[in-house]
């Protein structure tokens, strides 16, 4: 895959080690349709991004729908030659505040990600939707980072994955499909008839796990078979990994394992509105693992059991009286 911030980096080494008197240095970086440019201004280290769209035969109106946020310009421009092209029109998105690079060049690699996948949406709908996916993160407020009781459950989430992909090596990675947490499902990981909700506790007096809601762990014909996976962890300075770590390791086992669907799961962290590189301080260290089939008899509250009128209901279950429930950690995982 195509990496944005090395190519940046090599286009102005590049241009320092020459001592050239241009004040803007274009190169390629895809050779295939949509060609692909990435473009720098030597004065400011501003970065953009050209997209061939010579056959899209977009019109100005449609530039002015694509969502837009402070820092960034959309526009297209015209070249009778840029290299061995000739005659081509590209989308021009330009970054246009200085010291914003790195978020930049994170949304500009979301970007050529969604554009090299090989699947039937076209480019302007991939354009759209990456910028709309990172509009949306940026209106959450690009500085409010995950409280640390969220980065604990959102660490649990991902070490579920990860545990996944050691247990089916030789298995397309469609627990990311499976994945709901990012997206606010009642439940974190969903397939097909079955459900698998998963909780993170520190240690404390009672092994205690909150339900944030009646409905969390009912049954239905759609999620017929419930399960709950419970990790002890704890919370240090050095010991474990972090939530970066986490992201880090899974990325690259999905990358070489299925392209797509590692920008998939890039995707569900930015509508979690994550970015790895803010979660490397605190380290989560995992004590034990629990696996509990939620079938009928789990001590739970559902809507069929609560008295009429009463509803939006949190509470805790005691795990120590969950013990005729328990399943083993690979019946939980096949």
């Amino acid at each position: 895959m195509i990496n944005i911030s090395e190519s940046f980096k090599n286009l102005i080494e590049d241009a320092s080690d020459e001592k050239t008197d241009d004040i803007y240095r274009l190169e390629p970086i895809y050779f295939h349709k949509p060609y692909i440019l990435i473009g720098i201004d030597l004065l400011n280290l501003q970065r953009r991004i050209y997209i061939d769209i010579s056959k899209e035969g977009w019109e100005d109106e449609q530039l002015k729908t694509f969502p837009k946020w402070r820092g960034i310009e959309i526009g297209q421009e015209y070249f009778n030659q840029v290299g061995p092209l000739k005659d081509k029109k590209f989308l021009v998105i330009s970054q246009v505040v200085e010291g914003s690079e790195e978020i930049f060049e994170r949304v500009l690699q979301n970007l050529v990600d969604h554009i090299l996948i090989n699947d039937d949406l076209p480019l302007y709908s991939k354009v759209y939707e990456t910028l709309d996916r990172w509009h949306n993160f940026f209106k959450r407020k690009f500085d409010a980072k995950l409280t640390i009781e969220e980065e604990i459950g959102l660490f649990g989430e991902l070490y579920y994955i990860n545990k996944w992909l050691d247990y089916h090596p030789q298995e397309p990675p469609l627990i990311i499909k499976d994945w709901k947490g990012p997206l606010k499902f009642r439940i974190d990981f969903v397939s097909r008839f079955y459900g698998i909700e998963i909780k993170t506790i520190t240690p404390k007096i009672r092994d205690e796990i909150k339900i944030s809601s009646e409905k969390q762990l009912e049954v239905n014909p759609v999620i017929n078979k419930l399960f709950l996976y419970v990790l002890k962890v704890e919370v240090n300075k050095t010991t474990g990994k972090t939530l970066r770590n986490m992201i880090e390791l899974i990325e690259e086992r999905l990358v070489t394992r299925a392209p797509s669907l590692a920008v998939q799961f890039k995707d569900l962290l930015i509508d979690a509105g994550v970015i790895a590189q803010d979660y490397d301080e605190n380290f989560i260290f995992v004590h034990d693992e629990l696996g509990y089939n939620a079938v009928e008899g789990f001590p739970k509250l559902t809507s069929k059991n609560l008295p009429t009128g009463i509803t939006n209901v949190t509470y805790s279950i005691d795990l120590s009286h969950c013990k005729n429930f328990k399943v083993s950690i690979d019946d939980l995982f096949s």
